[in-house]
């Protein structure tokens, strides 16, 4: 049976739903009747927590994900309450420019509300670290649109351990998750490791997307021409190899344990730290049952030490983003805070 979990004052089993690849690429998208199936199957599966943004569409559309929830809800009012909904804001113009400007934001959350089908923001806060002010002044104007009654809780993403401190002593009550790139490629990451143990002390739920490394742990030996995946580091051919070293002794372990590959991707993370939510995305409704069942998964202490030892054996090689999006990064990787 599934662990649950209160988030966002409603419960969830230990699972999330990524939806960004549902609208990013319009020529993979599956149409609106396999994309509602996909949200309903996690919904009715027990894993609430629905994750989106501003900006989860081509460059012409940015608000595409926005508007198919929009369209689900408005088929499914009942699914309104149960769902909680995250919406990462505060892009500026690019994925690499961001601003915690109380009006470019108050901006963004009107346009939001007129699209979501009648379903209010959970949970809403800034994609990446604003670098146009200090960070508490856009926690603090997070605060400010909060008491308007825009969302309910502030999320951060991509925010360093001293930053979801700062955040955290600010307000203590509305900050309640950092979303955060968690995988078996990052678990060894000091900064990873770091923000982890502090959202312990603080009572801070960790997002963790891109649990299969982009789709590399599942296996994936390439990406399409077209896929964004191609620009990232550890998918360049003179990496992968490397990489997929690992994906291949995980694989064995899980065979040699009678366990399928993603039971045991996502069961060292939910054995790893209390607080982490692991947030898979897919296109699949089969793969979201899958991923569903995964948060039952209990790894013995065994399997998680052998796992860390094949960690420790195949480092990761690349960087998680090319270096422009990493730019991006830097105030987590930092610890910047103002």
């Amino acid at each position: 049976m599934s662990e649950t979990m209160l988030f966002a004052g409603k419960p969830t089993i230990r699972m999330g739903l990524g939806l960004m690849g549902l609208t990013l690429n319009p020529e993979e998208y599956v149409g609106d009747d396999v994309a509602f199936e996909v949200i309903k199957t996690s919904l009715d599966g027990g894993a609430t927590h629905l994750n989106s943004a501003m900006f989860y569409g081509p460059p012409d559309d940015g608000t595409a994900n926005l508007k198919l929830l929009g369209r689900f809800f408005k088929k499914y009012p009942q699914y309104r309450d149960k769902a909680v909904l995250g919406v990462k804001g505060g892009n500026a113009g690019s994925l690499l420019e961001y601003s915690g400007d109380i009006d470019h934001l108050r901006n963004q959350l009107i346009t939001a509300k007129s699209l979501l089908g009648g379903k209010k923001i959970d949970i809403f806060g800034c994609a990446r670290v604003p670098g146009d002010r200090p960070f508490e002044e856009t926690i603090h104007n997070l605060v400010q649109l909060h008491s308007e009654g825009f969302f309910k809780h502030i999320g951060l993403s991509e925010t360093s351990a001293s930053s979801m401190r700062l955040a955290h002593s600010i307000a203590p009550n509305l900050v309640i998750s950092n979303e955060i790139e968690v995988s078996l490629q990052t678990l060894l990451d000091p900064n990873i490791v770091q923000n982890i143990k502090t959202a312990e002390e603080l009572g801070i739920t960790i997002i963790g997307y891109s649990p299969f490394g982009h789709g590399l742990l599942s296996g994936q030996t390439s990406v399409g021409e077209g896929d964004w995946r191609s620009h990232l580091p550890r998918f360049q051919q003179e990496n992968l190899e490397s990489n997929l070293r690992l994906v291949n002794e995980l694989r064995d372990l899980a065979k040699r344990y009678g366990r399928g590959l993603s039971d045991l991707i996502l069961g060292v993370l939910n054995g790893y730290s209390p607080v982490i939510l692991p947030l898979p995305g897919t296109r699949n409704p089969k793969r979201v049952i899958e991923n569903n069942a995964a948060a039952s998964v209990k790894l013995t202490e065994e399997e998680m030490k052998e796992i860390f030892k094949i960690l420790d054996r195949n480092p990761v090689v690349g960087t998680r983003y090319n270096a422009a999006l990493m730019e991006s990064l830097v105030r987590f990787s930092l610890n910047i805070i103002s």
